[in-house]
């Protein structure tokens, strides 16, 4: 039988801040940082209740893939449900996968993959005679020739134009990764149907770009629940089909090109879209992966003097998107960074000024800045596996937080942009609210490694390392996103309302096992932490129309707060 001073559960502060506990009342860890030790918060019962488990199975569909659809897209006999406030929500954790395009649905009869069969060209060889020449004569076999690519007949060029020009008119601004002239040239000239690498490429651009919140460039479209399933169809089409036109050549990977890195790139973007994130981390990583074989970082020599100005730039910028994209989903999905590493220059100490990109070479540069924060040193402390001497991780210090949050203001300044900066509203609003997750996540940093200053009657010359910090952060994000446009947000798709679902989710945490700041912070405090709260309800609900995983999880949490003293 435990001792009346031995808990059976981790103490509130403790699992707020995601470190062991040892279960006394008070435990070690607060008594150490002077907190105030409670059991108090109730537990969250696990599994649906008898009530959810009646609907689903009332609801169920026949067919596996139905099923998967049926959870994420509302249809015309089983609408979804609904909030208090009228809203359609997705009942959902936000972590948990929606899974819309796979399993692959009976395919389209009128599309034949036949043409991909790898065995087709597999080589007869007989080993131990041949030699080394002959076998990779042979090997080379595997490669599909012209006459063998079949370009599918549910991409038709109309579809194709339209979701390209739509791609290049909203998504190229914040993603500057293809040349546009070059790139139309070679789609108009047809190269997608002879070559598997760019027509792979095509297909997943044209299945991100239906996948994010930028639907055809058509009047007449709307977000009913037709459209939305035949769109979501339609870009598991199109993926299925590039993935098997590339895998058709079985050796793709030996000699890469940038169609391929960027192929990976567009499938990572399409997975992360449907929250899908085992699937989405792999594909990231294969396109580090080829990126690094071709030697997009520079490291491969002679390559620079052989390229155009506009490949060399080109390869540079693909390389720098690929690092900052690594840093900001290793972060949100706990991995570890792999091969990409931040410079100590800024990015376009090695591109040319007045190429292609020079209109959004100061946006890249900028996060580029912002994420040199994220380092393979300390990866494992931001996502809870760092080494501990003696109960404590010796890599945390209150003087290096500050430095780190510093880095991090100075790389941005939505506040004070000059009025010729060659950002737009796109731009800013990607950059403003990664640089205030950026240092929520460097405040979740400090608490679990006890590095900021709990006691509200100690001043202290540094705001980042109060307790309330998390406060300050959203309401600062809140302002920056009253300046922006929905539009502007919502062309980042569902990644930007993850990071403001984590600040307001953090403010949530900390009144919830501090109860007393509120009270403190809202005697002088116009909007209070709860008005906070409650606009960012209203912003979740209107990106998509509330239509992603992270509405009713805030409205949950925010609901289920004790009342204000």
């Amino acid at each position: 039988m435990s001792s009346p001073t031995t808990r059976d559960r981790t103490c509130d502060q403790c699992s707020f801040r995601k470190v062991k506990c040892d279960r006394q009342y008070p435990c070690s860890k607060c008594k150490a940082l002077s907190f105030t030790c409670s059991y108090d918060k109730p537990r969250r019962k696990k599994g649906p209740t008898g009530k959810r488990i009646g609907l689903l199975r009332s609801e169920r569909p026949t067919q596996p893939w139905q099923q998967q659809l049926t959870a994420v897209v509302p249809t015309n006999e089983s609408s979804p449900p609904t909030d208090g406030f009228g809203l359609t929500y997705f009942p959902s954790d936000p972590r948990t996968p929606l899974s819309l395009i796979c399993p692959t649905p009976p395919q389209d009869p009128a599309f034949n993959l036949s043409s991909f069969s790898v065995s087709s060209y597999l080589p007869v060889v007989s080993y131990p005679s041949q030699s080394l020449e002959s076998i990779s004569a042979d090997l080379a076999l595997l490669q599909p020739s012209p006459s063998t690519v079949t370009w599918p007949t549910l991409a038709t060029d109309e579809e194709i134009n339209s979701l390209i020009n739509a791609y290049f008119s909203r998504i190229e601004k914040f993603l500057p990764l293809i040349n546009k002239s070059t790139f139309l040239s070679r789609l108009h000239a047809n190269e997608h149907t002879r070559n598997i690498h760019f027509g792979s490429l095509v297909l997943t651009m044209c299945a991100f770009t239906l996948l994010q919140p930028v639907m055809k460039q058509d009047d007449s479209e709307t977000n009913e629940t037709r459209v939305f399933k035949e769109r979501m169809q339609t870009a598991q089409s199109m993926i299925s089909a590039a993935v098997s036109m590339r895998d058709s050549d079985a050796t793709f990977a030996e000699n890469p090109t940038l169609d391929s890195v960027l192929m990976s790139f567009f499938l990572f973007s399409c997975f992360f879209n449907c929250q899908m994130h085992h699937a989405a981390w792999f594909r990231l990583q294969e396109a580090v992966t080829l990126a690094e074989i071709m030697g997009l970082q520079g490291k491969r020599d002679g390559w620079k003097e052989v390229l155009s100005d506009d490949e060399r730039e080109q390869r540079m910028r693909v390389y720098w998107v690929l690092a900052v994209t690594e840093r900001a989903y290793a972060l949100q999905r706990h991995h570890s960074l792999i091969r990409t590493s931040a410079s100590t220059g800024k990015a376009t100490s090695v591109l040319a000024q007045n190429l292609f990109f020079s209109l959004s070479a100061a946006g890249l540069d900028t996060m580029v800045e912002l994420y040199k924060v994220v380092d393979a040193e300390l990866i494992d402390c931001w996502n809870g596996r760092c080494a501990t001497a003696d109960g404590r991780c010796t890599k945390m210090s209150a003087e290096r937080a500050i430095n780190m949050h510093k880095m991090v203001a100075n790389a941005y300044n939505h506040d004070m942009l000059d009025p010729g900066c060659p950002l737009n509203e796109t731009q800013r609003a990607d950059l403003a609210i990664s640089q205030q997750w950026l240092h929520n996540r460097l405040w979740q940093l400090c608490l679990s490694h006890g590095v900021l200053n709990v006691d509200s009657a100690t001043a202290t010359d540094h705001r980042e390392l109060s307790l309330t910090y998390a406060c300050d952060i959203a309401q600062k994000t809140i302002e920056i996103c009253r300046s922006l446009a929905m539009e502007s947000m919502e062309v980042h798709g569902i990644g930007i309302m993850e990071k403001l679902y984590d600040i307001a989710s953090s403010v949530v945490g900390l009144i919830s096992c501090f109860p007393w700041i509120e009270g403190q912070r809202n005697r002088d405090l116009q909007p209070s932490d709860r008005e906070i709260l409650n606009q960012y309800i209203a912003i979740l609900a209107t990106f998509r129309g509330g239509q992603h995983p992270y509405l009713l999880p805030l409205m949950t949490e925010i609901t289920s707060l004790p009342s204000p003293a």
